[in-house]
């Protein structure tokens, strides 16, 4: 019998004391599987067929979703899937974090499960773009995405013909859609050096009004290049809106992407106007919104490319009390010792890495962390809890329908 989902890509059932880690498999229904690996404490294992379907087993939308190994839940009930992201993030504070009956809070669902995705990360090789199957280094080709937005989908068969004309050796392709922006934009990253012949076909790419891409990055070992408009620019809250240069990180969800700031925001002010500290800030994502209630807000980032975007927007839009410093978390906080009223953390999958000492050491009265992966976060509460930080609750929000991964927003007090 199926138990659960686990936080990745399989089911769990249990077989002689041991964990059978099955993928394919919904909870609650019984299943024949075939053991892919036998790692002695727990087992991989294919499946082979569903002998009892679960309830909370539906048929998934996507056509290839056996081939690509891009969102692997889409055969599970959309309320199924929540649960289990909440199960996940209680296991790991529990197990990881050491935190007794943590108060975690149901998730709040993503205000679309298909369609929501505003990016679109892919490889490319032998001239076709695509997603790595499962496990495998070997690609998936796709012409088509349901997670992406419309105008995305669209672009696919265009930009796949656009980057297989191009001299220059490119392994990865990201498209973006520009937000409030019209067009698209295109990040490419290089295996090698730049072809010059590439320079005037990516000009006449950008420049021609029959195609949806307005802007091009291209990126390899010590060089970039860019052609056209790579702004990209989203409302993260009710008159906030935010620029994010092309190539640079902003939620891939746009409407999940609102809750998740009203929420942010809300926990790092609470009705008050404090001085807040935002560190891995990148191009404002949560700065502007928390600026136009807070004392004070300094932000954070080492993308200098994000950094100077703020800027210039802070500037244009003549907003007080914030201001954008480039430099690694790590550095600022060992530079500068002032202690704000409220850390909002918003670091990447790795969690806080080489600053969490230093963050804890600050002492903020509060901490609003963010986390998209709930074992880092553990890992990082647990240290701040032995400095004293104690979970008031954990929020989470799901940015990524089909797939495990969650957001969650905790606030955290000094005790």
């Amino acid at each position: 019998m199926i138990e659960s989902l686990a936080f990745g890509r399989a089911a769990v059932a249990r077989l002689e004391g041991r964990v059978v880690f099955v993928e394919g498999a919904a909870p609650g229904e019984r299943v024949r599987a075939r053991v892919r690996r036998d790692h002695g404490s727990y087992v991989e294992a294919d499946l082979i067929g569903v002998l009892e379907p679960a309830a909370a087993r539906v048929v998934p939308p996507c056509p290839i979703v056996g081939e690509c190994g891009g969102c692997p839940w889409q055969h599970v009930d959309y309320a199924a899937q929540l649960a289990a992201k909440r199960r996940a993030v209680i296991d790991a504070l529990e197990r990881i974090g050491g935190i007794a009956s943590p108060n975690v809070l149901d998730v709040t669902p993503s205000p679309s499960t298909l369609g929501y995705r505003n990016r679109l990360s892919l490889r490319f090789e032998h001239g076709r773009i695509g997603f790595y199957r499962a496990r495998s280094s070997s690609l998936a080709p796709v012409t088509d995405c349901l997670l992406a937005e419309p105008r995305i989908r669209e672009a696919l068969p265009q930009v796949e013909r656009f980057v297989a004309r191009l001299k220059t050796g490119i392994n990865r392709v990201e498209i973006a859609t520009r937000g409030l922006l019209p067009g698209l934009v295109v990040a490419l990253q290089s295996k090698g050096r730049l072809r010059h012949a590439d320079t005037l076909a990516t000009r006449e790419m950008v420049e021609d009004a029959a195609t949806a891409v307005r802007g091009v990055v291209l990126c390899g070992r010590g060089w970039r290049r860019q052609w056209g408009e790579i702004g990209r620019r989203f409302e993260v809250a009710e008159g906030v809106r935010v620029d994010f240069p092309g190539a640079s990180f902003g939620q891939v969800n746009t409407a999940g992407n609102r809750l998740l700031v009203a929420r942010v925001v809300a926990a790092a002010l609470r009705g008050k106007a404090p001085r807040i500290l935002e560190l891995f800030a990148g191009a404002g994502n949560f700065s502007f919104a928390m600026a136009r209630s807070a004392a004070r807000v300094i932000a954070v980032d080492e993308d200098t490319v994000a950094v100077e975007t703020a800027r210039r927007a802070v500037e244009e839009a003549r907003v007080s009390g914030l201001r954008f410093v480039a430099a690694t978390a790590r550095g600022y906080l060992e530079r500068d010792g002032e202690r704000p009223d409220v850390l909002v953390v918003d670091p990447p999958r790795s969690g806080l890495g080489d600053a969490a000492t230093p963050a804890a050491l600050l002492r903020p009265a509060r901490i609003v962390y963010v986390s998209c992966n709930p074992p880092t976060l553990a890992r990082d509460l647990r240290l701040l809890g032995d400095h004293g930080y104690r979970l008031r609750r954990a929020d989470p929000i799901d940015l990524f329908p089909h797939t495990f991964h969650v957001e969650t927003v905790c606030d955290l007090e000094l005790t």
